[in-house]
């Protein structure tokens, strides 16, 4: 009989390119999960896959986009979907923002279908509303609108509005979302690209490296108080402490980082099945 997998992709920023790897580990072992869920990177990675999309096409569209800078900036002047100037909300009233849609639309690959409900694979995406200051799941709707409020970093990347929502990043209250593929599955597991401790280089961090760390630690706090109370069958995260939150243009390194525990997460989960 076959098993039911239920996979959780977390948030990291640019550390959940490391997801990749792992779901190029299911398609190497022949088996595809049961249900996603995804926050944050992890929920645009997932949107990815659960379109139908393999890891190494994933892969391939990661290093295609951000191999360069070069490359990433002929990507942002010849999109199809509206200018370059619209990725970037100007406003004299707040602080400029990057527009989370349009990111979502430059960011995904070719081929991810258009609505949640017609994904591949199960797919749930979470996000935060900030005025009720708790988790909301989308499972139904625009999908690149759902993945642009899931990554809406506050005060960097802006969200569309979710029916009449204001919603933030769905890591700072789920960084891990296991919660959420767990019922009636056999095998859950969650990929944590939080990051864990650092060493001190005798550095002081600058404004961003502070925001975003600061960010970070409270989700990896999150996640351990989630961790108490119910721990996936396979709680896998990839080394990607030296990663900065805006690394992204290391795609190929933190792939790497990824492929460092791809094997041992094979060895893991075709032990289970």
């Amino acid at each position: 009989m076959t098993k039911t997998i239920g996979l959780a992709l977390g948030g990291g920023a640019a550390r959940g390119i490391a997801h990749i790897p792992l779901l190029e580990a299911f398609d190497e072992l022949g088996v595809k999960p049961t249900k996603m869920a995804g926050t944050s990177i992890g929920a645009l990675v997932g949107a990815a896959y659960a379109s139908g999309l393999t890891g190494r096409e994933i892969r391939e569209h990661s290093c295609s986009v951000l191999g360069t800078r070069l490359e990433a900036a002929k990507r942002l002047f010849r999109q199809d979907d509206g200018s370059i100037f619209d990725l970037v909300n100007f406003s004299f009233r707040r602080p400029t923002q990057v527009d989370g849609l349009h990111l979502a639309k430059l960011a995904m690959p070719p081929n991810v279908v258009e609505n949640i409900e017609d994904t591949k694979i199960d797919f749930v995406v979470t996000a935060t509303d900030f005025y009720k200051r708790e988790e909301i799941t989308i499972r139904d709707g625009d999908l690149k609108r759902a993945v642009a409020a899931s990554i809406a970093i506050p005060g960097i990347i802006e969200a569309p509005e979710i029916n009449g929502r204001f919603v933030i990043d769905g890591a700072m209250t789920n960084p891990v979302p296991f919660d959420h593929i767990c019922e009636g599955m056999d095998i859950t597991i969650g990929i944590d690209v939080t990051g864990a401790q650092i060493e001190q280089d005798g550095k002081r961090p600058g404004y961003t490296d502070l925001a975003m760390g600061s960010s970070q630690i409270m989700q990896y706090s999150i996640t351990r108080l989630h961790l108490e109370k119910h721990r996936p069958d396979i709680y896998i995260a990839p080394p990607v402490n030296e990663f900065r939150a805006f690394d992204f243009f290391k795609v190929r390194e933190i792939l790497e980082a990824g492929d460092k525990v791809k094997e041992q997460f094979k060895r893991d989960l075709d032990a289970l099945l």
